[in-house]
């Protein structure tokens, strides 16, 4: 289609503009060029782009700004239709909150303000608590915290238990032989943050040995591998880890983590 607007500069234009409508919604690019993720909902830029590519005569920025704003006002209010009703106190929010990894991105919009819940995990990733509904999930902010009057330290531990909880049949796979390595792939979205469970890392210790690598480059994504590995394996998982992060929606990071059994942590160089 000619088109004075590419695929890139409408996804980039309609972040932008949704940045700044809705500075509390996680807003990011898509797996491609015509879509744009707010957390787990996909907005579809195909029709709007249609729509400002026949327009006649051609928009103007501003009026291509308005076309843009008049379009996402519609989707919000059906996303808002459909969103459950947030827990009013800290008994109805216990048992559905959980844990979740997400790109720093998602805080620039505050620009350092304190909205969402979040803990720094590693260079570009926080540790973020969310609350686990029927329609999906949302993430916890500061204003819910202090209306729950919750610690947030219980905040995090009731989230990690809760982690553990969402999914009790969570199996280990892997393989052995000379190089050993353990994936987890419920593809439920918590795969990654799943990382954090005590029993993960100590059945993971208990096979590959300890301490062990681990890499997270996308939300869906956790593999752990022995440091006895040999070399043609432990390029492979590192070039694997980056194309996942360069290619996979919810990209987290391509760092590859050392990990012992107790939760200890750092980056490999």
């Amino acid at each position: 289609m000619a088109c004075e607007i590419t695929s890139l500069q409408l996804q980039a234009e309609a972040l932008a503009l949704l940045k700044k409508e809705y500075p509390t919604r996680p807003f990011t690019r898509g797996p491609n060029l015509d879509v744009v993720l707010m957390g787990e909902v996909e907005f579809g830029l195909q029709n709007l782009r249609s729509r400002i590519c026949l327009a006649e005569p051609p928009l103007t920025a501003a009026a291509r700004e308005d076309a843009i704003r008049e379009h996402f006002t519609a989707m919000m209010a059906l996303v808002k239709e459909r969103e459950p009703k947030l827990p009013h106190s800290w008994k109805e929010a216990e048992s559905i909150v959980s844990l979740q990894f997400m790109s720093v991105d998602y805080l620039r919009p505050f620009k350092g303000a304190r909205v969402l819940v979040t803990r720094p995990f590693v260079e570009d990733v926080l540790l973020a608590v969310v609350l686990v509904q029927k329609n999906g999930y949302g993430y916890v902010r500061e204003e819910d915290r202090v209306r729950w009057k919750v610690d947030e330290k219980v905040l995090f531990e009731t989230a990690l238990k809760n982690l553990d909880l969402r999914n009790t049949d969570a199996k280990l796979q892997g393989g052995g032989g000379p190089d050993r390595f353990l994936a987890l792939e419920e593809k439920d979205g918590y795969d990654a943050v799943r990382l954090l469970v005590p029993w993960v890392r100590q059945e993971a210790a208990k096979y590959l040995g300890e301490p062990f690598f681990a890499v997270i480059p996308n939300r869906d994504f956790l593999v752990m591998w022995s440091t006895k590995n040999g070399s043609g394996f432990q390029s492979f998982a590192r070039s694997r880890a980056e194309d996942d992060f360069k290619t996979q929606p919810f990209p987290l990071t391509a760092a590859v983590l050392k990990v012992w059994a107790d939760g200890r942590m750092e980056l490999v160089p």
